[in-house]
């Protein structure tokens, strides 16, 4: 029969590996959403830039 503090010690390795995968897990969801956030932002940006480039350049000349 195993000692109580082998058990103990299986258990708590366990924990550890759960907790350290699902947190990577977590960041990695995290990373994923900050990117597509970025991507937004950078279609954005884009638009509102060449919004103000056409604004500035006048009516279309012939």
């Amino acid at each position: 029969m195993r000692r109580v503090s082998a058990v103990a010690t299986d258990v708590l390795v366990w924990v550890v590996f759960a907790v350290l995968f699902v947190g990577a897990a977590l960041l990695v969801k995290v990373a994923a959403a900050l990117l597509v956030v970025l991507v937004v932002l950078a279609l954005l940006l884009g638009l509102v830039l060449r919004t103000v480039r056409r604004r500035r350049a006048g009516p279309p000349r012939r």
